[in-house]
């Protein structure tokens, strides 16, 4: 009976500590926002939904680093991927999935028509968008009006895992296509790195001369990896062949 009693206390004074670590979790999401937290610990808060009366701190550090601490390996992971890799529950698999697709439908709707893209950053975050999920390697052209407002996007190549053929003809019927003043164009690095290879220089080279000779102008050459990308304006390589 008494060690009946002492298991039921050592668990509710467990509940305890994790209901006070939650709740002050909360009031700094409230005070602080979303971006003052590290990765494991939005993680660890989405889990609370699933997990009600557990510490979620170690399950979130689990699905992390079963996902090598990449998020966008993580959230396009198929749920039952997630389930058997991070011993997670249905519900909590299928909360990643939902996540992931409600984030890309956001996306759509803000990199809508007329929408003003006119940093790298920018251009990074859309690019980023249209190639993070690609598993080969593709090529984008974004259009933009004299206002550097996102008038039409191309998907002009997709080749392999490692490669694609970029074909001068196609990102010139895309530009003739949506009439534009200026294009940036994308691409992915299925294999992780970020570096950019000496075909991308070149073909970046072959892209923007062939333009100027049609007056519409490369504003960037965006490459991207996972979730992460490189502007090839930023790095000078676009002034340079200018």
């Amino acid at each position: 009976m008494e060690d009946r009693e002492f298991k039921k206390t050592e668990k509710d004074e467990k509940h305890q500590i994790h209901e006070g670590h939650r709740k002050r979790m909360k009031e700094r999401l409230f005070k602080d926002g979303c971006s003052s937290f590290a990765d494991h610990e939005l993680i660890e808060m989405l889990l609370y939904s699933t997990y009600p009366r557990q510490n979620t701190n170690e399950k979130a550090h689990k699905i992390l680093n079963e996902y090598d601490n990449n998020l966008g390996l993580l959230f396009d992971a198929d749920p039952t991927d997630i389930m058997n890799r991070c011993n997670v529950s249905e519900n909590t698999a299928m909360f990643f999935s939902i996540a992931s697709e409600l984030l890309h439908r956001y996306m759509r709707v803000r990199f809508s028509k007329k929408k003003v893209i006119d940093s790298s950053e920018l251009a990074g975050e859309y690019a980023v968008f249209l190639l993070s999920r690609e598993k080969r390697e593709c090529f984008y052209v974004i259009c933009l009006d004299v206002q550097s407002r996102l008038i039409g996007t191309s998907l002009v190549s997709r080749g392999s895992i490692s490669e694609t053929a970029v074909y001068l003809r196609n990102i010139m019927e895309a530009a003739f296509k949506f009439n534009a003043r200026s294009i940036i164009i994308a691409h992915n690095h299925p294999g992780g790195s970020l570096v950019p290879t000496s075909d991308d220089i070149s073909t970046t080279v072959q892209i923007i001369k062939i333009m100027n000779q049609i007056d519409i102008y490369v504003v960037d050459h965006i490459i991207v990896a996972d979730d992460k990308y490189i502007s090839l304006c930023d790095e000078g390589f676009i002034k340079n062949m200018i």
